[in-house]
């Protein structure tokens, strides 16, 4: 039996997508790890193998054009702080960072 990714066990951090060319499961995925959480913790809340995981960071990397996991890292901090600044909040409402 084949085991799918389970992408409602995360906690929803936004529905904003970090870029137009990302999927929303590459955006949570990516906005998890520029929250701090480990490839492992990502993987183990989305019920994701590594060969799954390592596929989409790949797939990130590609269209963000960043060369690494850190670069990346960096440039989705960079959106979602630019992001934070465009979106009004309600009040009360959490960051993930």
């Amino acid at each position: 039996m084949k085991h799918e990714p389970n992408f409602t066990n995360i906690r929803r951090v936004s529905v904003f997508r970090l870029d137009p060319g990302l999927t929303g499961e590459e955006a949570i995925v990516l906005r998890a790890l520029a929250g701090g959480r480990t490839d492992r913790q990502v993987r183990k809340e989305l019920c994701m193998s590594s060969e799954v995981f390592f596929r989409m960071m790949r797939d990130i990397r590609e269209k963000t054009d960043t060369v690494d996991n850190s670069s990346l890292i960096a440039w989705a901090k960079r959106q979602i702080k630019a992001a934070d600044q465009r979106i009004d909040r309600p009040e009360g409402y959490a960051r993930l960072m």
